[in-house]
């Protein structure tokens, strides 16, 4: 998946300067960033539930939404204005854990899976969720005509079928225990097949309409303007009593704005990280800032094996003269994680108690610049260069680029900064042409469910769709496969806390940070999910005024 990154639109600190001030950043004791018994202990998974009713709220996202089709969701904004409204065959808990969503799953063998459509379950419309419904969304995720983001997850698939009035069977190859995280993700996300085929290339546009199953519906999507829903009053879960009758999700991509917006009550909500103005929210009394679990990893792409950081070695001197510390305390105000592995502890949804001891086991990254340096002359690499590709209208973006250009240079290399637009950052994802102007890019990443192979599968195994260097290696990708096919969880957290330990020494990603999940919302808000959670399953359901 192509992930990007909130982008304040600040001016961009330098990697001289950021060092300076690490010490002035607010610390972050409070969630226990070197603990070795609980990292994520004292992080939130959601907020206690609205109780008044509250007649609208605009809620803030990095920029404008571009797509309300979940096939095409690949970032924040989409994920944010989707998971609103629409719901998918299996959901995700503010925890993490995967439980039933619309429908709930059986497994009568490992290479079968049936889901049941719950009793009563329908369409804003009125329209009852079919298995017709159910199996045409699925396999828009593989029709190859539409070119939707979510085709890798069903490499496993060998069919899917309506096998009775309320029923699903997913067929495998083999077995695939990643499978149902992912349908608790967009690929899972139950849509209309009349609607879809109704409104053809406009369904997702503004141009045309959405029709799925949520407590909240679809009103409008203009433009500039954002996305508009509304409290679904005739929702198939009668458990579930939406208290906000209106919901705007509107792109505010400068901090200032955002900040002041937040201060003032123009804008109601914010789901963050790397926020430069965290202190000052904090210290508002008209605002209320939770620190979430976050399952997301803040990261240096490398993306050229052919150049000078194809040797591991360079990479290994690259992480070890990096600054971490410092980059937690400036870019991320304190709330962040500092990092052992790619994956962030907050993705521990499953064997968590396997998962925990690996990870208090595991050495945090390292900052010592006579091993880096010795590294580098051990690789042949003094005085070689490399590329970095950054945006000089992305503060967080930015600094850590002149991070890395500073670390480059007190080892004896030298790093060449490749700046490009806030809108053309995406390219380095998308576009083979853009990367290969450079030899690694920033990101703040994630997989689409609590577990830390999510994310890893993207770019560990041979065919990951951020596997923009050809990472190969045949023990990860055995260890990865058997993962997929265990049953067990406790077992498959062991194979991958080994990937892990591995990549943390290979660095086919470097890690930077493993950001926490930041709700900001005005003072008289609550119920909203706290939790990277918000991402993949509906955040607003319990959203209202304080009593």
């Amino acid at each position: 998946m192509i992930r990007t990154r909130r982008a304040p639109l600040v001016a961009a600190t330098t990697a001289a300067t950021l060092l300076l001030v690490a010490a002035c950043g607010r610390s972050a004791t409070n969630v226990t960033h070197k603990s070795n018994i609980d990292p994520t202990k004292g992080l939130a998974s959601t907020t206690p539930a609205g109780t008044k009713s509250v007649s609208s709220v605009t809620w803030a996202v990095y920029r404008d939404v571009n797509s309300l089709d979940p096939i095409y969701a690949f970032d924040y904004p989409e994920n944010t204005a989707i998971t609103l409204m629409c719901e998918s065959l299996l959901a995700q808990s503010p925890t993490g854990v995967v439980g039933p969503g619309v429908a709930t799953v059986s497994t009568p063998s490992p290479t079968e899976m049936v889901f049941t459509l719950k009793p009563g379950v329908k369409f804003w419309d009125g329209h009852p969720v079919t298995p017709a419904d159910v199996v045409y969304s699925l396999d828009r995720n593989t029709n190859s005509s539409l070119g939707g983001f979510y085709a890798a997850p069903f490499s496993r698939v060998k069919s899917i079928a309506a096998t009775g009035s309320d029923s699903v069977t997913i067929t495998l190859k083999q077995a695939d225990y990643w499978l149902e995280g992912e349908l608790a993700s967009m690929p899972g996300i139950v849509i209309e097949k009349n609607v879809a085929e109704r409104e053809g290339k406009n369904y997702g546009t503004p141009s045309g309409s959405i029709m799925c199953t949520g407590a909240y519906k679809y009103k409008s999507f203009s433009p500039g303007v954002g996305v508009t829903a509304v409290a679904n009053t005739d929702y198939w879960n009668t458990a579930v009593h939406p208290l906000v009758q209106k919901i705007l999700i509107k792109g505010v991509p400068d901090t200032s704005s955002l900040t002041s917006g937040l201060e003032t009550g123009a804008i109601d909500g914010d789901f963050a990280f790397a926020l430069a103005t965290l202190d000052q929210l904090q210290a508002n009394k008209n605002v209320s800032v939770t620190q979430g679990s976050g399952w997301s990893t803040d990261a240096f792409i490398v993306s050229n094996a052919k150049g000078v950081l194809g040797n591991v070695k360079v990479r290994q001197a690259l992480s070890l003269a990096l600054d971490r510390q410092g980059l937690v305390d400036s870019v991320f105000k304190g709330a962040a994680l500092l990092p052992k592995w790619i994956s962030n502890p907050g993705t521990f949804g499953y064997g968590k108690a396997v998962f925990d001891a690996a990870y208090a086991k595991a050495p945090y990254l390292a900052h010592n610049l006579t091993k880096a340096k010795q590294l580098v002359q051990e690789a042949g690499a003094t005085g070689k260069s490399f590329a970095i590709g950054t945006s000089s209208q992305l503060a967080d973006v930015a600094a850590e680029a002149g991070a890395y250009q500073a670390a480059a240079k007190a080892i004896g290399m030298k790093a060449t900064l490749h700046s490009v637009s806030a809108n053309d950052y995406i390219n380095f994802f998308i576009d083979a042409k853009a990367r290969a102007k450079v030899d690694g890019f920033l990101t703040t990443n994630y997989g689409d469910y609590a577990d830390p192979a999510a994310l890893l599968a993207t770019l560990v195994l041979p065919d990951g769709s951020q596997n923009y260097d050809g990472y190969a290696n045949p023990q990860v990708t055995s260890l990865m496969n058997q993962a997929r096919s265990t049953a067990d969880p406790d077992q498959r957290a062991k194979l991958i806390a080994q990937v892990e330990q591995i990549c943390a020494d290979q660095l086919p990603w470097i890690p930077d940070a493993q950001p926490t999940n930041l709700l900001v919302t005005n003072k008289n808000l609550t119920g909203a999910t706290a939790s990277f959670a918000y991402m993949f399953a509906p955040w607003a359901n319990t959203l209202g005024g304080k009593g």
